[in-house]
This record gives C-alpha cells, structure tokens and sequence, in this order.
C-alpha cells in the first residue's frame, strides 16, 4: 500500500492499488515476504539497543525503523518486561517543544487565578494541553501574564493588528492538564463555598483584570476609589455580597452602553461595585494581594495618603498621582507602538508574526 501511495496509483478501493502493486511484483518476479521474516532476523543484541533506547525516551516508531514494524519492537520489550510508556503522553512528549509541569499551588492561588481568569484570560483545550491567552495593550498586564505562567511553560509573545486600539500584543501559552480548572469559569455556587482568604484572593485577580483604583480631588481633599467592572450580572452581585459580608459598604451601580462602541455593536449593560470611602479604600487594598503592576503601584500612593490629613502631604502624593498615571500611558503608547513595529517589520521581511 505504501508503494501504491509513493507512486499516487489512485482507485475508488485502496485494496485495489495494493493488489495492482502485487500483480506487478509477481509478474517481474519478486516473492512477497513472509510476515514473519522480520521477527526471525530479531537478535538479542538488537533487543538490548531498543531498550536503551526506548529508555532515553525515542517512540517505537524511531527504533523499529525501516528494519521492522513497531508492533515488533513492542512486543519483544514487553517480553523484556519493559515498562511501556501511554502512547498518547509518548507522542507528546516527541513533539512537545517546551516542557510542561503540574500546578503545584494551593487554594489561595487557584482562587486567584480563577478570578483572573473570570476577567482577563481566554482559555480553551488544546489537545491534551489547557491553552490559556490573553491580549493586551498594558506591558504591566503582559509581565504578569508571564509572571504567573512561565514557571509551568513557555509563555509566547506576538504582536497583532486590532480594530479598537490599532496594534496589541497577544500572549499565548499551553498548561499542563493539572491546568484544566480554568477551562470553565467556576458558578457563583462554588465561588460562595470559598474560605474568606480564598474569596479575597478571588477578589484580587478579578480586580488585576477588571479593577481600577481612581483619586478625586473635592472641595479641597483627594479621596481615593475603587470599583470592579463587569457585565456580568450574577458575578458582580457576588462580589457586591461578598465584600459587604466582610465589612465593606458598597454600591452597585449600572448603566447601559452605547450600542456603537468603537468597532462592538449591540446592547450591553456595564455594571459597577464601586468603594468610595476612604478608610474602607485602604483597608481592602491592604488586604488584596495584588500583583498587576500598575495597580501596585497605585495603591502604594493610596496607602500613603492621611485621611483628613494635611493639605501638603496629600497634595505632594496627588502630583506622584499624575506623573504615575503619565508614565502609565507612556507605557501603553510605546507598548502599542512596538507592536506595530514588529508587524511592519514582519510583514517587510515576508514573515509571518502568527
């Protein structure tokens, strides 16, 4: 069949090739061979090359060659008594690039993750592998993409055109199947079953994701607020639930977008939980572990600011306000900006950035 193919011999019934190719051989004659002449010229020599092999991890299919089938090289190491390794983990590991490892977190950090995973990441399977992506125009975004995932994989970087912002950068990686909770986004039910340390580390990667810390200037004071934005109805009534169960008064608000929102057309409603007060502020960013840089670095100002302090002390903090939010959009903008130069360059080059 297999010299039928090398020599495109096309039939409606591939049996037909095969006999043609064997009407020719016996009418030039050529003996088929016997099916078991391979198994007889096995040595033990030979066996004990196999197992080596096949112990530095080659396939069956690498080691049987084309000296004998790999069901032959699979049946005398299985006489060996070898430990045969699950095809399919064999095959993934051949042609695996990077290598994989197990999430070896806890509760605390599988809660966190989850909550990223409710705003920011899109994930999906990906054979055996649980593919987690998200595309962004924040660097502080991207560094903790790779910060969380590249200690179990590679984490791949590419540039993309977008309709919204012009130019993006996407980050892409294949986790372990350990990985395959953030398949599904976990239902409001197993979200209220999580232990308070658990539901603030929920809180904190929700916020990574859809969160922001803003400072308003009134009648001569600056007043630091939070909110998680959502459109998800079921959610942010959980996390307006959730922070009033632990002390934290709180107001959901919502308002209807536009129906024509830079390229996404259609209804939609955005819902806000939005924390004003300013002792409440501190409180809760002081027990959100927070990890997007950014917004580290906007609650560090925050949490100097005095309540009811003097005007200098939080009018100095205010200015270390808005140089950080300056150097924030520089950030973005050059971010931006490199992306369009990678695909201008690539697309100079004939390459293909995807």
């Amino acid at each position: 069949m297999r010299i039928a193919d090398a020599y495109g011999l096309k039939y409606k019934n591939p049996k037909v090739a095969e006999s043609t190719v064997l009407y020719h051989l016996r009418r030039n004659g050529i003996r088929r061979r016997d099916a078991a002449d391979h198994v007889r010229k096995v040595t033990e020599g030979m066996v004990d090359g196999w197992v080596e092999r096949y112990d530095r991890g080659e396939s069956l299919k690498d080691i049987a060659g084309q000296l004998v089938s790999p069901v032959t090289v699979w049946n005398h190491l299985k006489a060996r008594r070898v430990v045969l390794r699950d095809k399919v983990l064999a095959q993934i590991k051949k042609v695996s690039k990077y290598e994989r490892s197990a999430f070896h977190g806890d509760s605390v950090e599988r809660a966190y993750l989850m909550g990223l995973r409710y705003g920011d990441l899109h994930v999906l399977r990906h054979g055996r592998a649980v593919r987690v992506r998200v595309t962004t125009t924040h660097p502080a975004m991207a560094d903790l993409f790779e910060k969380v995932f590249s200690p179990f994989t590679h984490v791949a970087r590419y540039p993309r055109a977008a309709g919204l912002v012009g130019f993006e950068w996407t980050l892409e990686c294949d986790l372990d199947k350990s990985f395959a909770f953030l398949l599904a986004k976990p239902t409001i039910f197993e979200l209220r079953l999580l232990s308070e340390k658990e539901k603030l580390a929920f809180l904190a990667g929700l916020f990574d994701a859809e969160g922001s810390i803003f400072l308003h200037q009134k009648m001569g004071r600056y007043n630091p607020e939070i909110s998680f934005s959502n459109t998800d109805v079921a959610l942010l009534e959980f996390v307006h639930a959730t922070m009033e169960s632990i002390g934290f008064k709180t107001k959901l608000v919502w308002r209807e977008q536009a129906f024509d929102r830079r390229g996404i057309s259609g209804p939609s409603t955005q819902g806000r939980v939005i924390l004003w007060r300013f002792e409440s502020v501190q409180r809760l960013l002081s027990l959100l572990p927070l990890r997007h840089g950014e917004k580290v670095a906007k609650r560090a100002l925050v949490m100097r600011m005095e309540y009811r302090g003097s005007s200098a002390t939080n009018l100095s903090i205010s200015q270390e306000w808005d140089s950080l939010i300056r150097s924030i959009r520089e950030a973005r903008d050059h971010f931006v900006k490199s992306a369009r130069r990678s695909i201008t360059h690539s697309m100079r080059q004939g390459i293909s950035v995807r």
